[in-house]
């Protein structure tokens, strides 16, 4: 189980930094703080996974995942917040890539909790 939460965390990197990638070379969308929302998801995903692996129990399992769903949003939230007083030009762009890293973590995350909550079950 927990090689899975590595490659959901390898996943979600990849796939972020396709994205970010895209949106440099075809759409020119340039931020130069794109890493640090990359970095910030990480350190979220591997922090949320350890608390996932300490629990064993299903519905302890349900409470997790509504809980680290919203602290990740608020956290979120507060970056997105302090991030906008600090890029005055480049707020935008890096805004899309930061929404952009949010969902496709959200994704992988939800994808291995649901795997973990079928794997407990049984």
């Amino acid at each position: 189980m927990r090689l899975k939460s590595i490659s959901a965390i390898l996943i979600s990197v990849g796939l972020s930094c396709i994205y970010s990638y895209v949106l440099f070379s075809f759409f020119h969308q340039a931020s130069s703080a794109w890493w640090q929302s990359l970095v910030f998801f990480v350190a979220l995903a591997i922090i949320f996974n350890f608390l996932y692996f300490m629990r064993t129990d299903v519905r302890t399992y349900t409470g997790i995942l509504l809980a680290s769903g919203v602290i990740k949003f608020l956290l979120s939230c507060i970056l997105i917040l302090i991030f906008s007083f600090t890029l005055k030009g480049g707020f935008l762009t890096f805004f899309i890539h930061f929404i952009g890293h949010y969902v496709l973590f959200t994704v992988f995350e939800m994808r291995y909790l649901l795997q973990l909550i079928k794997t407990k079950q049984q």
